[in-house]
This record gives structure tokens, C-alpha cells and sequence, in this order.
């Protein structure tokens, strides 16, 4: 029972996710941007190719292989997360022992 609370879990925090970079609220587009930028400014410092080469006039706008290490590395962060919150919660199966 808990994979499927894991699961469901872990698939609503990923599409709030993509639903808040896809169209970000003005409330909240710094956490966005730095969601996306944060983790890409780490793996340029490692030496990954993970901007794009045309000018944007401003920040550079990730790559293919960017956006893809990006969307990795999130749904780590959220299944670490769903994987923590399913097993503080209580289970069926010790709830019928007692």
C-alpha cells in the first residue's frame, strides 16, 4: 500500500512541478527560475554543456541535455520526498494489528 501512496505521491509533486515552470504564478517566478537555474549553474561549473548557444540577450537558455538533467534531478528530489512522507505515515497493515 505504501508504493501506491508513494507513487500517486511522487506523480502530484511532479506535476505541480512542471505545472509551476510551465506557467509560473508572478508570486513565485523567482523560486521557478532558481529551480531551473541553480541546479544548471552546478553542472556547468562540473563542465556539462547544459546551455544553449544562441544569445538570448540575458540568461542563456538551457539545452535539451539541460532541461533533461534538470527534470532528473527534480524527480530525485520528489520521489526522496514521497519516499519520506510514505513511510511516516502510518501503515495499514500495523493499523489492523492493533
Amino acid at each position: 500500500m505504501s508504493s501506491t501512496i508513494r507513487w500517486a505521491l511522487w506523480g502530484t509533486l511532479v506535476t505541480l512541478h512542471v505545472l509551476a515552470t510551465v506557467r509560473p504564478p508572478e508570486a513565485i517566478g523567482f523560486a521557478v527560475g532558481g529551480a531551473v537555474y541553480a541546479p544548471l549553474m552546478v553542472l556547468e561549473a562540473v563542465g556539462l554543456p547544459v546551455y544553449g548557444r544562441h544569445d538570448s540577450g540575458g540568461w542563456a537558455h538551457p539545452s535539451w541535455l539541460g532541461w533533461a538533467l534538470v527534470a532528473v534531478l527534480w524527480a530525485a528530489v520528489w520521489w526522496g520526498v514521497a519516499w519520506l512522507v510514505s513511510r511516516l505515515l502510518p501503515q495499514p497493515e500495523m493499523l489492523r494489528s492493533r
